[in-house]
């Protein structure tokens, strides 16, 4: 199952890797619809893995890093038009605060399907100091269920680094 990764959605062509501007990023959309994917959730493949269950043909998963705001605000409409579900993933202290997502936000992401996972507390580089992985990871998640009112299952490893003990304590820590 192809994943694709995004950070930002903007109006305007930016020169980093961690933005796309709108008009690309609808047209990458326009073509999976036109080549007939469709989206499932980070959860939704671990569970058919978990059960020995067929992956539905012509699967994508479609995840944003961070939790910035212009995921709500440009990426968010450009899927719902197409029926197309994501994977947010939010860095727990960034949330509720300017230019990043709202819990009312992300309820109606929800509310639409959209999977909302930890990026950790705080983005920092887990694999350089483990004194803090109890707070980032387990603590992030603890927040998140605080403000949404259920369960984070899923979570995104900072940097997309990790090691066999990072790798551990986010399964001792409840995430699937």
């Amino acid at each position: 199952v192809p994943i694709l990764l995004y950070h930002h959605v903007v109006e305007e062509n930016r020169d980093s890797r961690y933005y796309v501007s709108l008009k690309n990023f609808t047209d990458q959309m326009g073509l999976l619809e036109e080549w007939g994917y469709s989206t499932i959730t980070i959860e939704k493949l671990v569970d058919l893995l978990s059960e020995g269950l067929q992956i539905p043909e012509r699967s994508v998963i479609i995840t944003f890093d961070d939790g910035n705001l212009d995921v709500y605000q440009h990426a968010f409409p450009v899927m719902k038009e197409r029926n197309f579900i994501g994977s947010v993933y939010i860095v727990a202290n960034r949330l509720d605060s300017e230019g990043f997502l709202q819990v009312e936000q992300l309820e109606e992401l929800i509310e639409n399907g959209w999977e909302v996972g930890s990026h950790s507390m705080t983005h920092a580089d887990l694999t350089k100091s483990h004194a803090q992985v109890r707070k980032e990871i387990l603590q992030s998640r603890l927040d998140l269920k605080k403000a949404l009112g259920f369960d984070v299952k899923v979570f995104a490893y900072p940097f997309g680094l990790t090691d066999p003990y990072i790798t551990k304590k986010v399964q001792d820590y409840g995430y699937d």
